[in-house]
């Protein structure tokens, strides 16, 4: 069962991924995207919570701190994906496995095995390698390039830590409350998450407007894709230790967007970012043993 809840997470992962830049081609306003997809996934979260629902007040400031992570993570995920390509975009961020990781080494007293810290360095290792083509600047090259390439690195970059924080807030929930108040964690975190991007959308454009936009369907997608992805791993922060969790995740996510990105959007990648996608595997599968 633990096995097939990585699939269905990483699955649902890249399909999340892959509609936010489907979505792009179409409409490109991230905030009537984030809208619709968090909605999608708030009234699929309470469609499972309305069975059993416990209010509780620890579940409550966790969801909504999670909520608040989630939303900035989401804007900034998708405009990065909008300016670079989704395997590289993808691997990039997948790395924010480092922050639960060191989490899970520190504050949460998991054992650091000599394994684990070679593991440490390849992914670091890939980090650097990903980025080493852009560290030497080209003669002649555009500034419009340059500053693209900047927006979205920051763009990233921020994503990275969001999504750092997020799994550090679904594990320390777990542990704290071990397979209790999932579905009420995740339910006030979207409720949240909603009402931001609908503000965001509503400042921009008119209500009749935003049902009016193309490609709807695809924000459905990605909020039924990140809901389902969201629940499952708060359930397993319950079963496994952050340690080995959120690295499977990240490899499965690498592999993922790597082939999502080759066969549906024709993307191809250069050598140094091949060798990163490498270490950065044998890293997580390395952080497993």
């Amino acid at each position: 069962m633990v096995i097939a809840g990585y699939l269905a997470i990483v699955l649902a992962t890249v399909t999340q991924s892959a509609a936010a830049k489907l979505f792009h081609r179409r409409e490109g306003d991230a905030a009537a995207f984030n809208l619709i997809k968090a909605a999608t996934a708030t009234l699929l979260l309470a469609l499972m919570a309305i069975r059993g629902f416990s209010l509780h007040l620890p579940t409550l400031l966790f969801g909504l701190s999670y909520g608040a992570c989630l939303a900035a993570s989401m804007y900034t995920g998708y405009k990065a994906l909008c300016l670079g390509p989704m395997a590289l975009t993808g691997m990039l961020v997948s790395f924010s496995v480092a922050i639960p990781l060191l989490f899970g080494l520190t504050v949460g007293g998991e054992a650091l095995m000599p394994l684990h810290l070679v593991g440490l360095l390849l992914l670091f290792g890939a980090m650097i390698l990903t980025n080493a083509d852009k560290l030497i600047p080209r003669r002649g090259g555009r500034n419009t390039e340059r500053s693209s390439y900047g927006l979205w690195l920051l763009l990233v970059g921020m994503t990275f830590l969001c999504n750092g924080a997020c799994s550090i807030l679904q594990k320390q929930h777990q542990t704290l409350y071990p397979e209790a108040y999932t579905r009420e964690f995740m339910l006030f975190a979207m409720l949240l998450t909603t009402l931001v991007f609908a503000l965001l959308a509503l400042a921009r454009h008119p209500l009749r407007e935003l049902m009016k936009g193309k490609g709807k369907g695809f924000g459905a997608l990605a909020g039924l894709s990140m809901g389902l992805a969201n629940f499952l791993t708060l359930t397993l922060a319950g079963l496994e230790s952050a340690s080995i969790l959120f690295p499977m995740i990240s490899a499965g996510t690498l592999l993922g967007a790597l082939l999502c990105g080759r066969l549906l959007f024709r993307e191809r990648m250069k050598g140094n970012q091949y060798a990163a996608l490498a270490l950065g595997i044998a890293a997580v599968v390395l952080l497993k043993l």
